[in-house]
């Protein structure tokens, strides 16, 4: 803990400048985490989004070749297999 304070303060700060320096450490985690999940987010809601359609074609592909419902049956089960994968 005593290094890590050195080499944030290499001269002895004041008051203000300690409290300064510790509020922006403080918050700077937080938005950072926040930025991360959002793009995870993000990265997640395109994945399914395209799983979703990858699915959807496959299905209208089926319902072309006079399909059997339990094919379509089965299909959604995989689907609702790997949406489970990705969360």
């Amino acid at each position: 803990i005593n290094s890590y304070l050195n080499n944030l303060f290499p001269t002895i700060p004041s008051y203000y400048e300690l409290i300064d320096k510790l509020n922006k450490l403080k918050h700077l985690p937080y938005y950072d985490y926040q930025r991360k999940i959002k793009k995870r987010a993000i990265n997640k809601a395109n994945e399914i989004s395209v799983l979703i359609e990858h699915y959807k074609n496959i299905e209208t592909k089926l319902i072309d070749t006079k399909y059997d419902r339990n094919n379509t049956i089965n299909l959604w089960f995989d689907c609702l297999t790997d949406l489970n994968n990705i969360i």
